[in-house]
């Protein structure tokens, strides 16, 4: 094989050196894409979702939701934890009702270095929730479609109050900010070196605020202006990005721009001995 090759590249060196470094990136991309891809797997309390740069712990009771974020090299969840942390909530019909307790789960689709999470829960009242939740191996954002259907007599909003979703930090962090340009969204950073957003391209308004004597209180998007009116059997859906992420302000700030880019499925993500060139060339990030 040796003589082989030594004979051809007599003739044309440079093809035959192009066709070396295809065959050798190949065989790196086979040994290396299998173990890159997102995990998802339960236990009696939580829904787990491993990539390559973050799990997150999806709670199974009320209310369902990210429940605790580890991102690579966090010794604590992100967001803390607590009773509830991740959630969406309105008020119709004179009350408020917050999605309750996960009623099923499944694995929609998983393909290389993506995996579509899909899980059902209903607020006690006329809503139906109905979440598809993409998350990527390669990238620090996750894309939530929910769709919410009414199931009672009364016409009500698909979404009101702001609440969609709420996210409770549950953690000290060093601060918050909120963004409105490409679109609304609001980002919280740790002294530790951690990040965690919301960011909503359909949202009329992103919120931080201080809510009893937490630090720093809760973060939400406001998606009323882009709500409908909905009878019974009908449907609505919204579309929004999470992100948890290594970095602070600016890092989280800069993901504005990016989370509507849907990465490839089969991108390497940079783990382990694999170079930040070799990162750089598969994401940017």
């Amino acid at each position: 094989m040796i003589g082989y090759i030594r004979s051809i590249d007599k003739q044309g060196g440079t093809k035959v050196k192009k066709v070396i470094l295809l065959l050798v990136a190949g065989l790196f991309l086979y040994m290396v894409l299998p173990a890159l891809a997102v995990e998802v797997t339960e236990d009696a309390t939580y829904v787990i979702i491993k990539t390559s740069g973050y799990e997150a712990y999806w709670n199974k009771a009320a209310q369902m939701g990210y429940m605790q974020v580890f991102v690579g090299g966090s010794k604590d969840s992100i967001v803390g934890i607590a009773g509830r942390s991740f959630y969406h909530s309105g008020e119709y019909a004179g009350n408020w009702h917050d999605w309750g307790a996960l009623q099923a789960w499944k694995v929609v689709d998983k393909t290389g270095a993506r995996a579509i999470v899909n899980f059902k829960a209903n607020d006690g009242g006329q809503k139906d929730y109905d979440v598809n939740v993409t998350f990527y191996d390669t990238v620090p954002y996750i894309k939530h479609e929910v769709k919410i259907t009414n199931t009672g007599d009364v016409v009500i909003p698909s979404f009101k109050s702001g609440h969609s979703p709420m996210f409770e930090v549950n953690v000290d962090i060093d601060n918050m900010a909120n963004g409105t340009k490409p679109f609304p969204f609001t980002v919280y950073w740790t002294k530790t070196g951690f990040f965690g957003g919301l960011y909503g391209p359909e949202a009329q308004e992103a919120v931080f605020m201080e809510w009893a004597p937490r630090n720093p209180g809760r973060m939400h998007l406001v998606h009323d202006s882009a709500a409908k009116e909905i009878k019974k059997g009908e449907s609505h859906t919204i579309t929004y990005y999470v992100a948890f992420g290594k970095g602070g302000e600016k890092e989280a700030v800069a993901l504005a721009d990016k989370v509507k880019e849907e990465p490839s499925a089969t991108a390497v993500s940079p783990v382990g001995t694999i170079s930040t060139t070799w990162g750089q060339i598969r994401s940017g990030y």
